[in-house]
């Protein structure tokens, strides 16, 4: 079975709810734990593919950057975890949900957080985990010239997303309440897109391989970015 075939019989259940869109003000207040419960009993550490994707950023980019932009930060899940591996930048936080921002400012109060993206800041480094899928497909194009305008000269562009090509990744975001606007992209159709909108890939690869029981492993995925089933990917482009 090719791998077209092969997304198109997992994603059926996904497909059949993404004609919705959703409010993430109506999640704020609980979202880590709907993280938690969409992943039922294949793994209860959320926090470890978290703290993994700052670590690959890390160990990915090729200096560090001075402003990062956490785009679509929601609640901060991430923000813990970049501060930690990039310690000397300075944060900046922005999404549609003024109740997740408002949590974010708590929590991390050295971080700007920003609301409309008429900003005259640029940024050296914009992180997008785990949105692209939210933004459905005929709004793409726009969005990602506003993330290009958002860009210093030579500023870098890092997105994680879910790989529709992993049946477990399927499971997980078709038990996740707010992922009913779903529109997965594959790595390739991303990599076009952003081409498309004037982004030159630097590199990319697959990664979760393995679940957090088996997080002795996680130094060995750095191999594995060319297999095609890790259960996200990564994708690093350059203004």
């Amino acid at each position: 079975m090719s791998k077209s075939n092969l997304v198109n019989l997992l994603s059926m259940k996904i497909e059949k709810k993404n004609d919705k869109h959703i409010n993430f003000d109506d999640f704020s207040s609980n979202y880590e734990d709907k993280i938690l419960k969409s992943f039922g009993n294949i793994d209860s550490n959320v926090s470890y593919y978290h703290s993994g994707k700052a670590k690959i950023a890390k160990r990915e980019l090729t200096s560090i950057p001075n402003k990062i932009l956490d785009f679509g930060c929601g609640v901060g899940s991430m923000l813990k975890f970049l501060k930690e591996n990039f310690n000397e930048s300075k944060f900046y936080a922005y999404d549609e949900s003024l109740k997740s921002l408002e949590l974010v400012k708590t929590k991390y109060p050295d971080v700007n957080c920003i609301n409309n993206l008429n900003t005259i800041e640029k940024f050296d480094l914009i992180f997008v985990s785990n949105v692209i899928h939210h933004v459905k497909s005929v709004e793409r194009n726009d969005l990602f010239q506003k993330i290009y305008n958002l860009l210093e000269d030579n500023g870098r562009l890092l997105i994680y997303e879910h790989n529709p090509y992993n049946p477990i990744t399927l499971k997980v975001v078709a038990n996740c309440e707010f992922d009913i606007d779903a529109e997965l992209i594959n790595k390739k159709n991303l990599i076009q897109l952003c081409s498309k909108n004037n982004f030159k890939l630097e590199k990319s690869g697959y990664i979760h391989f393995f679940p957090s029981k088996l997080k002795f492993f996680f130094y060995i995925e750095r191999y594995l970015k060319w297999f095609f089933l890790g259960a996200q990917y990564f994708c690093i482009f350059r203004k």
